[in-house]
């Protein structure tokens, strides 16, 4: 039976954090199916949000310059990750989660804090999200557009994915074959693919494909950004440009895909202490921007990537896809096999991915069921 486990991590104060102030959140545990959620009040000092920071920044240098040897940077995930368990879960809540074999956890975290690696959350090296989907959902001030209505979809399934737009990234091409592949009748649906490849892979080109197709899946493989002090400007790089965060909240599909996949470095990522998207409607990073322009589901790279790793990581998703139906399982699929070949070489693709949205299965544990 599906025992799918929602983890909350909320701040309840509206204004934004300050600074060196100590964080207060109330961190909600729940089945679903079950008429009770257990809760804990928690506080953040300023020398733990430190030690989370410093971590998380050493991963990001060892990710982009190879600074450390693989054996301290996968010391450094495991660290952080059960720090992280400690920290929000506690001893308390670790007796909960100890009692539940979940099928899926939906860790529902708030605005401020999105830029930490949840993904590394577990105990004692059990991390969450190498043990079954995990997906993170987003507690926002920020009312989200409308989405596409599954009620009024055909069976089409369009994707459109956009490979090298810059020409330096050799394994994006077996990337998108594996995208392409998935071509064809699968029984009660078809998939079509479009590519935008190499030098047609422009900014007009992608925002003309938009407005005039009705795309379920944008799969992105190329170069990404992410700017910390001004994340509205972090952006996907185009053969001809960029496309920000902010340009990005604003493009002119008919309606928003399901699911975006931007397989390229730091797309996961946001800012600290922000909202999602402010009030002076700029965005926090790319996530922020597909998220908060009606997407149900997105993917992307919390730390600089390989490219060998994000290749595999790709082809082992929509290998899986199709076959298991589930979003949140494909990833899983594609996060303990990329770990499993790349992280003893320090490799951190698979514990970077970060998935926003619904992990669990289509079919879900009911009151009736339980009976």
């Amino acid at each position: 039976m599906p025992r799918v486990i929602h983890i909350t991590v909320a701040r309840f104060r509206a204004d934004l954090p300050k600074p060196g102030e100590p964080l207060d959140f109330l961190v909600t545990i729940h089945e679903e199916g079950t008429g009770i959620s257990w809760q804990q009040n928690i506080r953040v000092e300023p020398e733990t949000e430190r030690y989370f920071l410093k971590l998380t920044r050493e991963l990001y240098f060892w990710s982009k310059e190879q600074g450390l040897p693989p054996e301290k940077a996968n010391q450094h995930v495991r660290e952080l990750g059960m720090r992280l368990y400690a920290t929000f879960i506690g001893s308390q809540g670790a007796k909960i989660l100890g009692n539940i074999k979940p099928t899926a956890v939906l860790f529902n975290i708030d605005e401020t804090i999105l830029n930490l690696p949840w993904e590394l959350i577990g105990a004692q090296d059990q991390m969450l999200s190498q043990q079954v989907p995990f997906g993170r959902l987003v507690t926002t001030r920020t009312i989200p557009r409308q989405g596409k209505d599954p009620l009024q979809e055909d069976t089409n399934v369009n994707i459109l994915a956009i490979a090298n737009p810059t020409i330096d990234l050799a394994a994006t091409e077996p990337e998108i074959s594996s995208i392409k592949n998935l071509e064809g009748n699968h029984g009660s649906f078809s998939v079509k693919v479009d590519v935008l490849s190499k030098d047609d892979a422009t900014r007009d080109r992608f925002t003309a494909m938009l407005a005039a197709g009705d795309y379920d899946i944008i799969h992105f493989a190329g170069h990404a950004s992410f700017n910390p002090f001004e994340p509205e400007s972090s952006a996907l790089h185009f053969a001809d440009g960029l496309i920000s965060a902010d340009d990005a909240l604003n493009l002119p599909w008919k309606a928003p895909p399901y699911f975006v996949f931007n397989s390229a470095c730091e797309t996961g990522r946001a800012a600290g202490g922000e909202r999602l998207v402010s009030e002076e409607n700029h965005t926090n990073g790319l996530a922020a921007a597909f998220l908060s322009a009606g997407v149900y589901g997105y993917a992307g790279y919390f730390w600089p990537v390989t490219d060998t790793g994000a290749s595999l990581f790709a082809k082992t998703f929509y290998g899986s896809l199709l076959s298991v139906q589930n979003v949140g399982l494909a990833l899983l699929h594609a996060r303990k096999k990329t770990i499993s070949q790349l992280g003893q070489k320090g490799d951190l693709t698979g514990y970077s991915c970060v998935l926003f949205g619904d992990a669990a299965s289509k079919h879900r544990r009911d009151l009736f069921e339980a009976v």
